[in-house]
């Protein structure tokens, strides 16, 4: 298995990364928002836990802050997400199981995509692949070194995404099923409380800052209004198609559908454990709000082992073949679109650019550098989110010199990281860059200093618009400043 399966995740990730680089993409505004993260390590961020901006800062420390150095921690994450489910499945049933499992995972369009994104999937699957394969030596062993390596991960897990949680309630419920005894003893729950003290930090943070990071997440459920979207629930159902494939997740199905299989075969048992429920809650949740298609991603883990394992057990090499052949035809499609497009008589555009909002800021960023350098000014400010953590990356990478985002937010209400720690309120010397549609004269009644440049030139919903762009400096107050 070792060979032929490393061959292939190498020739994968070197495949996806030098399609990236023809793409030629500009960074999303949420890895940007975590690449400005980055530049100050805190325990804790607006929206999200600290590990993706410390793992950011470790990546551009060592290659720099291109996209490619944010990038590239996803691009061998998940190509060393799918060897280590190839171990767990190897362990659990035997090598060919283990070989088709790592390169299902591998070619899973899920992979496929955020394969190209610095995001928290990357970080999240990673991590509950590993706890996965050392709870299993955890049960195999019972030694405490095995028990205490799973809190690590399990940890760290929750400072990459709070929804490592659930890794803990499947795995007590594959306790309390198959291994009750355990529960009587100390070592599995000791191994919650130390990974349960990860926590710990940011939770201080997020005392320190009104809560943020949980007010976001309880917010972004949207549980709190109308509850039962069907739309939401069909939507959602029919998206993990996509996520895992529209072959392999029949044979997902199939497998877990296969209860006198389940019941009477603990490993099994184990996969279904760590896969249907984490589904099904997602599942329910589109039903009473909303769920995004990746919120299910580390059902994905056990998931492709178990229907690997159906597919190896029911001899199916044909239908893995073909599940395998049409993953991979779904990203290349997706990866060289920008050449398959306009080859076929499509022009790329708002409608026909599944990245059409990733072009565009490196532009507007090389527009922002002229001003910084006229004026001194070391400081963009925005009222959009976008704008704030696209022109600053890209002012920053135009000027070659550190840009701080400002968040223009009169009404106070705090949406974002920046409207928490660096409102424009703060700019009492030194001067910034403003940028929005704003009336001068009531800008004049909440700076010092107000000075009108030349607009710039900002990609808004996929089209070039103009932005006007002010000099500020010596803030005020909101009062009479308009928006």
């Amino acid at each position: 298995m070792g060979n032929k399966l490393a061959a292939i995740l190498v020739a994968l990730l070197a495949w996806r990364f030098f399609a990236a680089q023809d793409a030629g993409l500009g960074l999303s505004v949420d890895e940007a928002q975590y690449f400005l993260w980055s530049l100050e390590p805190a325990w804790g961020y607006f929206s999200k836990p600290p590990l993706i901006a410390w793992t950011i800062a470790l990546a551009t420390k060592v290659c720099g802050d291109s996209e490619t150095c944010i990038r590239l921690p996803a691009l061998i994450l998940f190509a060393a997400t799918a060897w280590i489910i190839a171990l767990i499945a190897h362990r659990l049933f035997d090598e060919k199981t283990g070989l088709w499992a790592g390169i299902a995972f591998a070619t899973l369009f899920l992979t496929s995509f955020y394969s190209w994104f610095m995001t928290t999937d990357s970080l999240l699957l990673f991590l509950w692949a590993s706890s996965l394969l050392l709870f299993l030596r955890a049960l195999e062993t019972d030694r405490w070194r095995d028990w205490l390596m799973l809190s690590a991960a399990v940890g760290l897990g929750l400072l990459a995404k709070y929804s490592m949680g659930l890794f803990m309630m499947c795995a007590l419920a594959v306790l309390w099923i198959d291994h009750r005894p355990r529960l009587a003893g100390p070592k599995p729950w000791i191994a919650v409380l130390l990974a349960l003290t990860f926590l710990v930090p940011n939770l201080a943070w997020n005392l320190d800052h009104q809560f943020a990071t949980l007010r976001h997440t309880a917010e972004i459920s949207q549980l709190d209004r109308k509850l039962f979207h069907p739309d939401s629930f069909l939507y959602f159902a029919a998206a993990q198609f996509a996520v895992m494939g529209p072959l392999l997740l029949p044979a997902l199905i199939r497998a877990a559908a296969d209860r006198r299989t389940w019941r009477s075969d603990p490993r099994q048992r184990l996969l279904v454990l760590f896969s249907v429920p984490v589904l099904g809650l997602f599942l329910m949740l589109s039903l009473l709000s909303r769920a995004n298609a990746n919120w299910a991603a580390p059902a994905y883990v056990a998931a492709t082992v178990l229907a690997a394992a159906w597919l190896a057990r029911e001899g199916r090499r044909r239908w893995f073949a073909a599940a395998v052949a049409i993953n991979l035809l779904m990203a290349a499609t997706l990866y060289h679109w920008h050449r398959i497009a306009p080859a076929i008589g499509i022009e790329l555009g708002r409608r026909t650019d599944p990245f059409d909002r990733l072009r565009g800021w490196d532009a507007a960023g090389r527009q922002l550098a002229g001003p910084l350098r006229e004026t001194g000014c070391r400081a963009v400010a925005a009222g959009d989110r976008t704008a704030i953590v696209e022109l600053a990356y890209y002012g920053r990478r135009a000027l070659g010199e550190p840009v701080a985002p400002l968040a223009w937010n009169p009404s106070g209400i705090v949406r974002n990281h920046f409207e928490l720690t660096a409102d424009v309120s703060r700019l009492k010397s030194g001067c910034a860059i403003l940028v929005g549609g704003f009336d001068g004269e009531n800008l004049r009644r909440g700076f010092a200093q107000v000075e009108p440049l030349p607009p710039l030139t900002v990609p808004f919903e996929g089209r070039p618009q103009p932005m006007p762009a002010w000099r500020v400096a010596g803030f005020r107050s909101y009062e009479g400043a308009g928006r």
